[in-house]
């Protein structure tokens, strides 16, 4: 009888334990599949840093660096994303609005009208659809608003930035470049210069060959280190060109009075290093804008 009772108590003692177990393991696996909703945003942030399309805008914890979804909003209403990078918060994605913080409608240019005088904005590619995501092209007189070239770090030139924002100098760009380059997880091969494939958006870029491997056009689907999010508008300069092939922005540095050339950075397809501050953008052009925090 005493048999049969130590038994039965074994019995219960091992369901119990079996019972748990199956518990503990229902409870991990229901945690590992845990599906983190992302707050929505107007537009796509830029995607995931460091690969992925869509979701979580992701972030840079090493470093501190993080992307902000609906950061900022413009006179029109539109959100935007927005990334902390070093001491600096930059817009996610390109700007888009129709308006300047003052209520100032910013004219929408056609095909075949160019001014290096009056403001402008383009559709990229001439193609409305492409504006939520890739934002307008705007050439300098109207990116700039009446203010003057500076070199100020900061600018102070709110120009067509939303309140609390400004155009950012050459001497910003240089910042952000010089932060990014110093490290390691934003840099391609070890080298310090070669950082633009960690600044552009993780799609719509053409695809580029073997040997090209710190470009952007090389496995986009991994850039993107950064969440800068920089897609590939291209420029309107009477014709529309290198979309799917360069992002241009401007900065409120102009290097060469005579040219009316501006320091504007281009990050291109084909490239891992950044171009165009020196040689700059023609005030008449339109391109990409990004913002910086006050």
């Amino acid at each position: 009888m005493k048999k049969i009772v130590l038994a039965g108590i074994t019995l219960l003692i091992s369901l119990a334990l079996l019972t748990f177990s199956c518990h503990k393991e229902k409870l991990t696996n229901n945690q590992n599949n845990t599906n983190t909703e992302v707050p929505s945003g107007s537009v796509d942030p830029g995607d995931e840093p460091g690969g992925g399309e869509g979701g979580d805008p992701g972030s840079g914890e090493e470093t501190g660096d993080h992307v902000i979804p609906n950061g900022v909003t413009d006179a029109d209403g539109n959100q935007y994303a927005t990334v902390v990078l070093g001491n600096q918060e930059w817009m996610a994605q390109n700007l888009r609005v129709t308006h300047y913080a003052d209520g100032t409608t910013i004219p929408m240019g056609t095909d075949g009208q160019w001014s290096d005088t009056d403001p402008y904005r383009y559709a990229p590619a001439g193609d409305e659809t492409k504006v939520e995501q890739w934002g307008y092209l705007y050439n300098w007189p109207a990116v700039m608003h009446g203010a003057g070239s500076t070199t100020a770090n900061p600018s102070g030139v709110q120009g067509i930035c939303p309140t609390g924002w400004h155009v950012p100098s050459k001497a910003e760009w240089e910042q952000l470049f010089s932060y990014v380059g110093s490290q390691s997880q934003y840099v391609c091969d070890g080298n310090p210069a070669h950082i633009v494939k960690s600044l552009c958006v993780n799609k719509d870029w053409e695809s580029a060959e073997s040997g090209f491997e710190c470009c952007p056009g090389w496995e986009s689907w991994n850039n993107n280190a950064t969440g800068f999010s920089a897609y590939p508008c291209g420029t309107y300069n009477g014709n529309y060109m290198d979309q799917n092939l360069g992002a241009h922005f401007w900065s409120t540095t102009m290097i060469n009075v005579n040219y009316k050339l501006v320091a504007a950075p281009r990050f291109y397809c084909f490239s891992p290093d950044i171009s165009g501050l020196a040689a700059g953008g023609q005030v008449g052009t339109a391109i990409s804008l990004r913002c910086v925090k006050d």
